[in-house]
């Protein structure tokens, strides 16, 4: 589903993105030392326990580094329980944005995802930000400049998958991956997302681009991140659901070796039941891979199914051992979404939001 441009802070490039790295890469594991001593680390649930945080939000040094494990990328894969993701205004940013969707939830969310264009270069508060708050970062990382308020535009030619497969975007790309690799937590990164429907210009059939260019693009990307040593990095391949004449999913998939996790944007607009949300996707994809699957953008169009269908989500969800989680869309129809598909739009589906999520065994920090 095409959603809104995400804005992101303004950062800044070449030495001074060093200099702060080395910074902030300091304070984080101070912070995030004591996030880990009061129980919360990468896998937290519980919304009183939280990480010390600065006036703006930002993580604050609290405890003693000599305290900080950092997880690898093989213990996050191992980890076990479901992630509650939201993807929200000022999350990760802010302690209190996660503290009040926390209170709304009645249990913190333990993942964080936020979109990045690629005008701006990697930026690493986000992510030590998550971590001092005790969520997994996940970085929806979009290969052109950005659209509008609810619209975006398929058209961006500076930015077709010719493009990123010759080349053109190397040196942007090879930087990125770079302080990704400097930042040493591990970063979920969902590359170009959607890509079987025509709202983005990264899509076959849409901007110039020929069927074939995705997955090779997403190979080159993924090899340009291996040369430069980011292997601290969560690759999720994220098509959205099936329900009109979209691009063939397997014909868009890199393969096993490429991708870590598969993600799905699905939004219930019509559907009485997750089964009918989700089951003919699930059934296209498990026809060519076994990936672990995170539903990467969630949630529920006003009206009066949508807290029986809040419902028997985590219903379903509590009985998919290979689904990891989900990532509610918690961005508002003021703050540029298509509509409030938030868990807390109306007092009936929060309800049963907070019920039902009391029933899942979250993924908790490592111990």
């Amino acid at each position: 589903m095409a959603q809104r441009e995400r804005k992101t802070p303004g950062i800044h490039t070449g030495i001074h993105i060093r200099m702060r790295l080395a910074v902030i890469l300091l304070a984080a594991c101070l912070a995030v030392g004591s996030a880990l001593a009061y129980g919360l680390g990468a896998f937290g649930t519980r919304p009183s326990a939280r990480p010390a945080t600065s006036a703006n939000g930002s993580a604050s040094p609290k405890a003693t580094a000599a305290s900080v494990v950092i997880p690898t990328k093989a213990q996050i894969m191992a980890g076990s329980g479901k992630y509650f993701g939201v993807a929200a205004a000022n999350v990760p940013w802010q302690a209190a944005a996660r503290a009040k969707i926390a209170t709304s939830a009645g249990v913190s969310p333990n993942m964080a995802e936020y979109f990045v264009n690629w005008t701006k270069d990697f930026d690493p508060q986000p992510i030590v930000n998550a971590y001092a708050q005790g969520m997994l970062p996940v970085l929806s990382w979009q290969p052109f400049a950005g659209g509008t308020a609810r619209h975006t535009s398929a058209h961006a030619p500076a930015y077709t998958l010719k493009s990123i497969i010759d080349g053109a975007h190397d040196a942007y790309i090879t930087r990125f991956a770079a302080s990704v690799k400097g930042v040493k937590w591990p970063v979920a990164i969902r590359f170009a997302h959607e890509m079987n429907g025509d709202w983005y210009p990264w899509s076959e059939g849409v901007n110039g681009n020929t069927a074939g260019q995705y997955a090779e693009a997403w190979r080159h990307v993924h090899d340009l991140f291996q040369k430069a040593g980011a292997l601290n990095v969560i690759w999720v391949w994220s098509p959205n659901i099936v329900r009109s004449a979209t691009t063939p999913m397997k014909r868009l998939y890199p393969g096993d070796r490429y991708v870590d996790w598969i993600g799905l944007s699905a939004y219930e607009v019509s559907e009485r039941t997750t089964a009918q949300l989700l089951d003919p996707t699930l059934k296209q994809l498990r026809a060519f891979t076994a990936k672990p699957l995170l539903l990467t953008e969630l949630g529920g169009q006003p009206g009066s199914n949508k807290a029986a269908w809040t419902a028997d989500f985590l219903g379903w969800l509590a009985r998919q051992p290979n689904v990891l989680g989900f990532v509610w869309f918690e961005y508002t129809y003021t703050q540029g979404a298509g509509t409030d598909w938030g868990f807390d739009a109306d007092p009936a589906t929060l309800s049963a939001f907070r019920k039902g999520i009391r029933t899942l065994t979250l993924a908790r920090r490592l111990s």
